[in-house]
């Protein structure tokens, strides 16, 4: 799993998580496009890297984590799938939720999708949020039982409560790196 981001609680980058599903008109447009730019430059210095860390050449499909709420046009679907050109071009639907996908809670199960027949295709698996992580989990675990060859997790947000456990102390240390898109969560240095 690859985070593109924290998403601390109450913070702006978690606010524009959740804005960019359930803001209205406009406002949700701008999130949506601010999101993509923000996993089109994410995939465009750091795609190599997590498929390098996987020990693959590339990750010839792309999909997402699809709702378990009932939501039909899940809006990263959309992202992924027309207007992220790094990804474009390699969106497939692979995944549906199963019908009782809901009742599963907080557990990591591959009942909780179904895929599509894979032979041996890497693919790049992209979530909004990783709270905790029982979705992208299950979608990876449901890939892989289909056929899967390397599946990677990118999420967009991390989200984090600095109220939970030692969580704040962990932020504090984050605060003291400098952002740079040259930076990489999967490599020890600045590359670019």
């Amino acid at each position: 799993m690859a985070p593109i981001s924290l998403a601390l609680k109450g913070e702006q980058y978690a606010n524009e998580l959740w804005r960019y599903k359930n803001a209205q008109g406009p406002e949700r447009q701008h999130f949506r496009m601010g999101l993509a730019a923000v996993l089109w430059r994410f995939l465009t210095a750091h795609e190599t890297c997590i498929s390098s860390s996987c020990a693959v050449p590339r990750f010839g499909t792309v999909t997402t984590v699809p709702s378990t709420s009932g939501r039909t046009d899940h809006p990263l679907r959309a992202m992924a799938a027309s207007m992220v050109g790094p990804t474009r071009d390699r969106y497939q639907d692979l995944l549906t939720p199963a019908p009782d996908a809901a009742a599963l809670g907080r557990t990591v199960s591959p009942a909780r999708y179904t895929s599509v027949g894979l032979w041996g295709d890497n693919i790049l698996l992209i979530d909004d949020t990783w709270t905790t992580g029982n979705h992208a989990q299950s979608a990876s675990a449901a890939l892989k039982a289909a056929g899967a060859g390397s599946v990677a997790i990118l999420v967009l947000g991390r989200h984090l409560n600095t109220s939970y456990g030692d969580t704040a102390a962990h932020v504090e240390q984050a605060r003291l790196r400098h952002f740079s898109w040259d930076t990489c969560a999967l490599r020890s240095w600045t590359h670019g």
